[in-house]
């Protein structure tokens, strides 16, 4: 089937025989709140998303991210604040109503209908006649690449199959918004990295608003347009990929997207912070403490090799292009460097070289203890 094909079948199964406009709709989460007895899963959350837009919540068990994609979907209610889809608030409407479809981590299929019947159970529901449900569901197996297994039940499918098969049904009434519970962290590895360029090409092509929760920053990098990393029930910053990358708004953000080097530093007047031997500045926040640490990323930290440098080679690690060095620093400091692999044949271990900072604008934190 094409991908024109598919779409139809996606916008003919929603009962109006007509594809929305641009294919997504706008989302808004504004301030909210829940508490669980003592525990504040979101503190003030707020995020925009447009439409077609693919957002990822990001974060450590527990910081709230399956919480506010619980009250989008309409299986939690929030303390304060609303939900909004295309500017509309939707708080009061229940979950059945609110025309979005869900994939969660555990497939969540009928195990006594075929992968051909669960597609086509939410089309059922909307009344859709059987020939045209089963034909739009037959469209959307094939668009996942599941057409020969149309008549087998959950149990003859494996894990990756049986996932796509609860993606279809989801897509098959289109929603105006799909959302992810961790759908991926069920499978291995293989399958979860063809899976999430699967459930990314599709999310594309549909233009369907997506909103995926997951703690695997890997999954979140690949596929969002925009990351939002949380902790405690609050949002810490929200931008693409790469932006979260390279310019972490916090200290959090940093350590928790990508490696980070910490490196013992002391603030000083003017906002600057002494470290490695020189003085570079401070962005963001500066804590109350004089002791701090230097959040740093492995490809951050100059190494050149010289006698009686102010470290050691430790370890060598061939990534392909870029090799990752360890070096044991004075004072009993382990740093990461990676360095391009065509330049790291002399940095074996016992090497004596020097590490140090450009002078650019780092992010420092409270230094950790021990």
């Amino acid at each position: 089937m094409t991908t024109n094909t598919a779409r139809d079948a996606t916008a003919t199964a929603s009962g109006t025989g007509q594809a929305r406009a641009g294919g997504g709709t706008s989302v808004r989460l504004q301030d909210l709140t829940r508490a669980f007895g003592g525990t504040r899963a979101l503190d003030g959350l707020s995020i925009e998303m447009a439409p077609g837009e693919l957002v990822a919540l990001l974060g450590p068990s527990g910081c709230g991210k399956t919480t506010a994609l619980r009250i989008v979907a309409g299986f939690e209610t929030a303390d304060t604040g609303s939900v909004l889809i295309d500017g509309k608030d939707i708080s009061s409407v229940p979950a059945a109503k609110r025309d979005m479809g869900m994939v969660f981590q555990s497939y969540s299929l009928f195990p006594n209908m075929s992968a051909l019947d669960n597609v086509a159970f939410g089309l059922r529901m909307r009344k859709i006649a059987t020939g045209e449900r089963r034909q739009q569901a037959a469209g959307l197996l094939d668009m996942v690449g599941l057409a020969p297994q149309a008549s087998q039940y959950p149990h003859q499918l494996s894990g990756g199959q049986q996932q796509r098969v609860a993606l279809a049904r989801a897509l098959a009434i289109q929603p105006r918004v799909l959302l992810l519970d961790e759908p991926l962290s069920a499978l291995d590895a293989k399958v979860r990295l063809q899976l999430r360029e699967q459930i990314r090409t599709l999310q594309q092509q549909l233009g369907t608003t997506t909103l995926f929760v997951t703690h695997d920053q890997e999954e979140a990098l690949s596929m969002a347009d925009r990351v939002g990393v949380m902790s405690r029930g609050r949002l810490e910053q929200i931008a693409a990929p790469d932006e979260l990358y390279t310019d972490p708004a916090t200290a959090f953000v940093a350590e928790f997207v990508g490696v980070m080097n910490r490196i013992p530093g002391e603030l000083q007047a003017g906002g600057q912070v002494a470290v490695l031997g020189k003085t570079v500045p401070v962005r963001g926040h500066r804590p109350d403490q004089t002791a701090v640490d230097v959040l740093v990323r492995p490809e951050g930290l100059d190494l050149e090799i010289v006698a009686n440098g102010n470290g050691i080679v430790t370890t060598r690690t061939f990534l392909g292009s870029v090799t990752r060095v360890g070096v044991q620093l004075d004072g009993d400091v382990a740093v990461l460097l990676d360095r391009p692999s065509t330049e790291s044949a002399a940095l074996a271990p016992g090497e004596s070289v020097a590490v140090s900072l450009p002078a650019q604008p780092v992010l420092v934190t409270a230094r950790r203890a021990g």
